[in-house]
């Protein structure tokens, strides 16, 4: 999954996240789905600084070689 997509799919989770929260009327559907979108969202985070610490990486070793 590219850093884009990767940005643009957390984006659509803290919307979800969000729309849940407001219509949040202690249902523990709700909760469990927060749950998995926390979880989901953490992994994406995570994603997405080793996908920029190989980034890092790779422009290091690039100006490195010039």
């Amino acid at each position: 999954m590219k850093i884009d997509e990767k940005i643009s799919l957390l984006k659509k989770i803290i919307q979800e996240i969000k729309n849940i929260s407001e219509n949040l009327d202690n249902d523990n559907n709700f909760e469990k789905k927060i749950d998995e979108l926390n979880k989901e969202l953490s992994g994406l985070k995570k994603g997405i600084r080793e996908s920029v610490e190989e980034l890092e990486e790779f422009l290091e070793e690039e100006n490195a070689r010039s």
